[in-house]
């Protein structure tokens, strides 16, 4: 197998042994932070690492690199989501479907499901919700975008907690409004906004206009190098691998699903007294479908 399609820390580990001993601390730092080492520069690794910037360069060369651009990329390339179009997806689905069963597929759906959910609560701590849940409720006002294939997250979010915060704002676009609705973010506010890789144009714009404006930014996203991720005050990586040729939704909708708990939690007695009156409403209104009322 060519090195290339090697993941880099094995590399690191094979060649270790005969590093001299500067270059395994550098190395060691590499192992035990691989994240660190695809977000931030060779000089801030450098003083994370208490070496020279100089030492992580000749740690590159020293394994077979031939830049520290290029050996960051390898650490990058770890972590960025899986690549690829959405036809050249669909066709490797129908290749596999052709080849295996229904129900082998079924079951690696699932498993592939039940991955994302372990994986996206295991980058978040628990204090992480209770953070971002104490920013929203004290915000002045609340925006949320999710557009394309995120709009289910964004929508649920925005449907689940709309009698918390009933001048939240879910942002759309709608008639061409996209650029007015987001200018009237201001500091006191807080955004939430979920994204995947390709992520939307007006998505990230939001989030760029929210970090300008000083509001908090709550991100959903995929990925430490997303561009979500850089501008977010509460930031949630939700795993997204599906063996179709869309990307999961589960791990997302599971992380919001928490955060919409720990506002609840946040905001205790308030939020059973909301949702109390806000079902004597629907029931008196008829809302559901009752079997002994039906067609009346």
């Amino acid at each position: 197998m060519s090195e290339t399609n090697i993941d880099i820390l094995k590399i690191i580990e094979t060649r270790f042994d005969g590093l001299s001993p500067q270059l395994r601390v550098a190395a060691r730092f590499a192992l035990d932070s691989p994240d660190r080492m695809a977000v931030h520069s060779m000089r801030e690794v450098a003083n994370q690492v208490n070496v020279m910037p100089a030492t992580m360069s000749r740690l590159a060369a020293r394994l077979g690199f031939k830049s520290y651009t290029d050996f960051r990329n390898r650490f990058r390339d770890r972590i960025l989501p899986e690549t690829g179009t959405y036809a050249a997806r669909a066709r490797q689905l129908q290749m596999r479907s052709s080849t295996a069963a229904s129900s082998v597929f079924l079951k690696e759906m699932a498993e592939t499901d039940t991955d994302n959910i372990e994986r996206s609560f295991s980058q978040s701590e628990e204090c992480a919700f209770q953070s971002a849940a104490e920013s929203l409720i004290n915000a002045e006002k609340i925006y949320v975008v999710g557009l394309r294939k995120c709009y289910p997250v964004a929508y649920f979010f925005h449907y689940a907690t709309r009698h918390f915060f009933p001048g939240s704002m879910l942002l759309e676009g709608k008639a061409g409004l996209f650029g007015e609705e987001i200018s009237a973010i201001r500091p006191t506010d807080v955004l939430l906004a979920v994204a995947f890789d390709p992520y939307t144009k007006e998505t990230v714009q939001a989030v760029n206009a929210a970090q300008q404006e000083g509001a908090a930014v709550i991100s959903i996203t995929d990925s430490k190098v997303s561009p979500l991720a850089e501008r977010a005050t509460h930031l949630f990586l939700a795993a997204n691998r599906s063996p179709s040729f869309y990307r999961s939704l589960v791990g997302a909708m599971a992380l919001a699903q928490a955060l919409v708990a720990a506002v609840v939690n946040e905001l205790g007695q308030v939020a059973v007294q909301k949702l109390e009156v806000s079902e004597l409403k629907l029931r008196k209104n008829n809302t559901y479908w009752n079997k002994g009322k039906q067609d009346q």
